[in-house]
């Protein structure tokens, strides 16, 4: 540990030991176990946002590691605008914490650097010197991000993703004609993108008919089971799912909720977690955003509380995969910022 870590550390857990001092001087009752929980969640939300901060680049965003699935040892840092993105949107979980407006301020600044006309993103910022045509999952999780800020959304924008659909009106991975894209991995239709398209476009309370059916025959046919092109794992569907439903207020898709709700609970294994880390976060939130308020939540929440590191953070996780060479891509911060948003929504509900 470097003398700079160590001041910081030193500082997060004098902080920590006020914050509990307080709190139990002044709640003499506070022994019940949801008091206890939530003590705890405060202590590793702010624990986490700090190590969400140290993580952050001097432009704004996070390093995301790329591995091959053969060789997990083996990382290589790119700058994704998505996982920027993604912390943003988790982030604001968390209104009151001057800490986390400082994080997302920066973020901010680094998205609207990343940004190109007519207000659309590619996967890669400019740390990273490989260039891919922009694609309408950047594009519409920055912007649902940005709006949690009160940054609207320019008209531009959404119209570029409304003209990225193919003949049966879903949206493409990439924006524009085919003839346009550029260095693509892929022409597959993924289920995710197309929901957080729908994330987006319900934020500006437009409805897209054709995706939400095609969404809900994913559900109803358990194809969402088996992951899409860019998502491997049935949680991230479903974490994505429950944020278009309960979030982007998409209400075409609420003949869904019961059976993704029931699935992820019967795939929660006995330790409380679903796997890794960012698994388990993508779980306790599907399971907050679709209102269960039961056993399954509360082992998910006490696992991820046990598992998070001395330093704040949680581990490293694949969070999405390449479509043709076998790579996965995530972000300890990443990771941290989805498990501060499950702790943040639970203890906002107990």
């Amino acid at each position: 540990m470097t003398r700079v870590e160590s001041i910081t550390y030193s500082r997060r857990m004098f902080r920590v030991l006020c914050f509990a001092t307080f709190a139990f001087a002044v709640m003499p009752n506070c022994r019940s176990e949801t008091d206890v929980v939530r003590v705890q969640c405060a202590f590793a939300i702010q624990n986490g946002l700090d190590f969400v901060a140290s993580s952050q680049t001097p432009s704004g965003g996070f390093v995301t590691d790329c591995w091959h699935v053969d060789a997990p040892e083996q990382t290589t840092p790119v700058d994704a605008v998505f996982t920027a993105s993604q912390v943003l949107y988790s982030l604001s979980s968390c209104p009151e914490s001057a800490s986390a407006r400082g994080t997302e301020e920066r973020i901010a600044k680094y998205l609207a650097a990343q940004q190109t006309p007519p207000g659309v993103w590619h996967y890669y910022g400019a740390g990273t010197d490989l260039k891919i045509s922009p694609d309408v999952d950047d594009t519409s999780v920055a912007w649902a991000a940005l709006q949690r800020l009160a940054i609207p959304t320019p008209p531009s924008a959404l119209e570029a993703i409304r003209a990225s659909r193919n003949k049966e009106g879903l949206f493409t991975t990439w924006i524009g004609p085919p003839a346009t894209w550029v260095n693509i991995d892929s022409r597959d239709i993924d289920t995710v993108v197309n929901i957080n398209a729908l994330l987006l476009f319900g934020l500006q309370h437009e409805n897209v008919d054709t995706v939400c059916k095609y969404v809900l025959a994913q559900i109803e046919n358990d194809n969402f089971r088996r992951g899409t092109v860019y998502y491997r794992s049935p949680l991230m569907f479903a974490h994505a799912f429950s944020r278009a439903f309960r979030e982007g207020n998409v209400k075409c898709l609420e003949a869904g909720v019961g059976k993704v709700r029931d699935t992820i609970v019967s795939l929660q294994q006995s330790d409380g977690s679903w796997g890794n880390d960012l698994e388990t976060a993508f779980g306790a939130l599907t399971l907050l955003n679709l209102d269960y308020r039961g056993d399954a939540l509360n082992r998910a929440i006490k696992i991820l509380l046990a598992r998070q590191s001395a330093e704040g953070g949680w581990e490293l996780a694949p969070a999405y995969r390449g479509a043709v060479q076998p790579l996965n891509y995530g972000a300890r911060a990443l990771t941290t910022a989805l498990v501060i948003e499950a702790l943040a929504k639970y203890c906002a509900h107990r």
